[in-house]
């Protein structure tokens, strides 16, 4: 009976040198009738054994909400400032513009649609390639084109020298810049993600505010050259921030990178995420045409002067502030991702069908704040909802993030395309006598029509 026991002293000591649990504990039972099967199942268990000091190796992600997280909501917050802070300004632009090449609002507005149209078809590449490891490649290049593109542009004076340096050029240095550091600043956060992305969005906000304040200080004396010129520096000097604090939260995947392509088609297998990407289609063909023509109305219908205009695009992009971080604590307290992202967008669509009846400076200002309220919640909860309906748990194949994300922009990038140039035939339309108090009538029974098919559906 010395044998047994002394087995059993031999198993439990042995058992120290590693934490305690049940699944090392239970062989130690059967080391009575035979020690040897004992030591088999003990090593085999204990490597299956849910370890403290084995967990962390297992996650390459940055700990959600620490100082490092935060370090990159920053860098995600600076793209989009440089980013969609030119892209919501594009009023101020748009109308400089039309006077230098004496050409048409639905002419002009091509060089913005086909800035948006790559900043979010670009997506398509550049997100993968921060799943590949290249995350701080992409964003050197697309600071380089930035710079090139901006200062280039200062010195263009023909339409295809700006839709070359303006909507081409800076459209893909954008684009290689937004998606990974979006994806990249989701990355790091679990239950308070939507707020961090929302701040990351709030970038085109505070960019909407800087961008139209140099106009406003420059337009008048130095003239577009030279604020072109102005806005350039601050991009570069937001660029080598971007650089110096930019660090991917996820590392490289050498699997990924040899089987993942381009397109993962797989990816809309997933009903919810294939009918969200098409939903946002349709959202994405009218947001921005406020931000391009709020100037060109307020000069053609209200009859204001230019500084008032300018008033009214600071108004546009400072509202987004508040925009972007109220229905991200919304979403992240109490009703969730989606169901804020349908609230926000019923307000919207509300916004923009009471457009057309605006007839005065105050009205106008009033409508410019609660449109930019509202479009600051479309723009910043698009992203967040596809994190929000991102779920691998189910499927550890299923494609990342940062490549669901990179799609989706893809999509909605031909939506974004088209809805600026129309945007322009209407405010011909406008120049040429349309009745807008009528036509707000049409746009209401339009409203009506789809709630109808809704209902329908």
């Amino acid at each position: 009976m010395s044998t047994p026991q002394t087995s059993t002293t031999r198993i439990s000591l042995s058992s120290l040198s590693s934490p305690p649990s049940p699944l090392t504990q239970s062989p130690s039972k059967s080391a009575f009738s035979s020690p040897a099967p004992t030591l088999r199942p003990t090593t085999q268990d204990s490597s299956r054994s849910p370890s403290p000091a084995a967990a962390p190796p297992a996650s390459t992600h940055v700990p959600t909400g620490d100082r490092a997280a935060w370090l990159q909501v920053l860098v995600g917050h600076l793209v989009i400032f440089n980013s969609f802070g030119l892209i919501q300004s594009f009023g101020i632009f748009q109308q400089q513009y039309e006077q230098i090449l004496s050409d048409s609002p639905s002419q002009v507005s091509w060089v913005g649609s086909v800035h948006i149209f790559l900043v979010y078809f670009m997506s398509l590449f550049s997100g993968r390639m921060l799943d590949w490891g290249y995350y701080k490649h992409t964003l050197l290049i697309g600071g380089v084109l930035q710079t090139v593109g901006l200062f280039a542009a200062a010195n263009s004076r023909s339409f295809g020298l700006l839709f070359l340096f303006h909507g081409v050029l800076l459209g893909v240095g954008h684009g290689l810049w937004f998606c990974p550091a979006v994806a990249n600043a989701a990355v790091g956060f679990g239950r308070r993600k939507v707020l961090a992305m929302s701040v990351v969005s709030c970038g085109g906000a505070t960019g909407g505010l800087v961008f139209p304040g140099i106009a406003t200080a420059m337009l008048g004396w130095a003239g577009l050259a030279w604020t072109l010129r102005t806005m350039g520096f601050v991009g570069v000097l937001n660029c080598a921030l971007i650089l110096w604090v930019a660090k991917a939260h996820v590392k490289p995947n050498a699997t990924r990178k040899r089987k993942g392509g381009i397109v993962v088609w797989r990816a809309f297998r997933e009903l919810p995420y294939t009918l969200y990407v098409g939903a946002m289609f349709f959202v994405f063909a009218g947001l921005w045409i406020p931000y391009f023509y709020i100037r060109d109305f307020a000069k053609v219908a209200l009859h204001l002067k230019p500084k008032q205009s300018l008033t009214l695009v600071l108004a546009l992009n400072a509202s987004g502030i508040p925009g972007r971080l109220l229905p991200a604590l919304l979403s992240d307290s109490i009703i969730g991702t989606v169901n804020t992202y349908l609230l926000t967008l019923v307000l919207t669509s509300i916004t923009l069908f009471t457009w057309p009846l605006v007839q005065s400076f105050s009205g106008m200002l009033i409508w410019a704040t609660a449109y930019g309220f509202c479009a600051g919640g479309v723009a910043s909860l698009f992203q967040a909802g596809i994190a929000s309906l991102h779920d691998r748990s189910k499927d550890k194949n299923a494609p990342s993030l940062g490549t669901k994300i990179g799609m989706a922009f893809s999509i909605v990038a031909f939506a974004g395309l088209m809805g600026a140039p129309l945007g322009g035939h209407l405010i011909r339309g406008v120049e040429d006598g349309l009745d807008f108090e009528e036509e707000g009538v049409r746009i209401w029974e339009g409203g009506t029509s789809i709630k109808n098919v809704e209902r329908g559906i």
